[in-house]
């Protein structure tokens, strides 16, 4: 091939690689990357921008070297187009993402999305959970049951012993709970495990309960599975305004989008808010919402839902998603 139509090549295939590399580092320096990715990927964008701008080093070489003949031995397999046509195509294909992503605004997902995929208020995996939990329980207190019985039965002269333990729990209600040993036996009854435990602790604790980007998943979790124990406990969150069609104009739901590696694969949670003037909200506008939680009945299981005295718009923050954390409870 002419040297000169060669040497056009490689500088279209070095300004692509630059295109990508700029584009990478906008979204990095503008603090928009958790757009699109979740912040454990990050480590592999900025790995990726150091290949990206080797690359394009390497490329910008090539146009002043020059080369008849490819380096890679494989008989031409990777050729350059030959016809003008070929190379709008071919090249084609790299510009226009490269364009969309400098032209186009960054957009966060709304209610748009969350329609399309619908929003967890109380996820199956958490109904599943507790129904098995609610088996499991079942059948241990069973068998205590059938074995005390039998203890009875056995030794006609009940033991003294556990009726001060049995008075004592009578007498100290769990609900006047108030040091941590305490509530961790209230919480660690419903045999959900530790780690949800402490979080029941860490939340419990709060006087007014803080469901802030760091807790949000794990606490809304948490909050369903203890449903009757959080009844009554006031909460602040903060999050998108979404309603469905069947929402009364008192209703809306507080939500936020939970991204495990990308927005394809988001998913949406929320709490279920109720205020008198709820309808004055938009779709989409961002809120910090405060009230008390409520229990409601759904389908046979405890619901909460949020009885607002408080609602004040927000701006969105720089990173509109939340994620799951194995430091949800932190040590306090």
């Amino acid at each position: 091939m002419d040297q000169n139509k060669l040497k056009r090549h490689h500088v279209m295939r070095s300004l692509i690689l630059a295109g990508i590399t700029a584009l990478l580092a906008y979204l990095i320096l503008s603090e928009t990357l958790s757009h699109y990715l979740a912040p454990r990927l990050h480590m592999f964008s900025y790995v990726t921008l150091v290949i990206l701008a080797l690359l394009t080093i390497v490329s910008i070489r090539q146009i002043f070297v020059g080369s008849s003949v490819y380096d890679c031995d494989c008989e031409e397999q990777h050729k350059v187009p030959r016809t003008p046509i070929g190379s709008l195509l071919v090249y084609g294909l790299f510009v226009l993402p490269i364009v969309m992503g400098f032209v186009m605004p960054d957009k966060i997902l709304g209610s748009d999305v969350a329609e399309k995929r619908g929003i967890t208020l109380l996820s199956n995996d958490v109904r599943k959970l507790a129904d098995v939990t609610a088996n499991a329980n079942a059948n241990v207190n069973t068998t205590e049951n059938v074995k005390q019985t039998a203890e009875v039965k056995e030794d006609a002269v009940p033991s003294v012993e556990p009726q001060p333990e049995a008075t004592n729990q009578v007498a100290t209600p769990p609900v006047q709970a108030t040091n941590d040993e305490q509530l961790r036996q209230r919480f660690s009854n419903g045999g959900f495990g530790d780690f949800y435990t402490d979080i029941a602790v860490f939340l419990h604790k709060q006087p007014v309960i803080e469901l802030n980007d760091k807790v949000f998943l794990d606490g809304l979790t948490t909050m369903e599975l203890y449903a009757k124990e959080f009844a009554g406990k006031e909460l602040e969150t903060m999050g998108f305004v979404y309603r469905q069609p069947d929402f009364t104009k008192q209703q809306f739901v507080v939500a936020r989008f939970s991204v495990t590696c990308c927005t394809a694969d988001s998913s949406v949670y929320g709490v279920l808010v109720e205020k008198e003037d709820a309808n004055k909200w938009a779709k989409d506008s961002w809120v910090k919402v405060r009230g008390k939680l409520e229990l409601r009945q759904l389908d046979g299981y405890d619901m909460l839902v949020l009885q607002a005295s408080q609602v004040e718009a927000v701006a969105a923050p720089k990173d509109p998603y939340v994620y799951y954390s194995f430091e949800a409870a932190p040590d306090s």
